[in-house]
């Protein structure tokens, strides 16, 4: 009996513990994407030289177009990771579901009304500085590629 205590307390301090290290690396995560973000504000404002005026416009339409996007993106991973745990098991008709539900979320990566709201960015930045925002989209990402690998090594 006494062991099966022993036993039962070590298990609960184990798992309290293992609680504690997935809460706290989901905490460095989220504040390590929240400063990625705000470099990346940072960043695209000085590079599009943003009046004030001109980023009030900008910003929510931006972030709208990111936030649909990285939504669209994590349906697309939980489709793959459904698909993935009941691959071996499915039924012809149900794959047929998973490769409809892959189309429907790529076409709405796709679709035309980003298009559309990236014709609003362009009415309130210029065509000029759209591209340059697409120019320094990229640059700010190869630049967080290329200091994640630096600190790799």
């Amino acid at each position: 009996m006494k062991t099966i205590t022993v036993f039962t307390i070590a298990l609960m301090a184990s798992v309290s513990s293992m609680a504690q290290v997935v809460r706290t690396s989901y905490q460095e995560v989220r504040s390590a994407t929240d400063k990625i973000e705000a470099m990346e504000v940072s960043f695209l404002t000085q590079e599009l030289e943003l009046t004030s005026e001109e980023a009030q416009k900008f910003w929510p339409i931006f972030n709208d177009i990111k936030e649909e996007r990285n939504d669209l993106k994590i349906k697309k991973k939980k489709l793959m990771y459904d698909m993935a745990k009941s691959f071996n098991t499915m039924s012809v008709d149900q794959a047929q579901e998973f490769v409809d539900g892959m189309f429907d979320i790529e076409a709405a990566l796709n679709e035309s009304n980003f298009e559309a709201r990236n014709r609003k960015i362009i009415k309130i930045i210029g065509p000029k500085r759209f591209l340059q925002l697409k120019k320094a989209e990229y640059e700010f990402r190869k630049k967080i590629l290329q200091e994640y690998r630096t600190r790799g090594r």
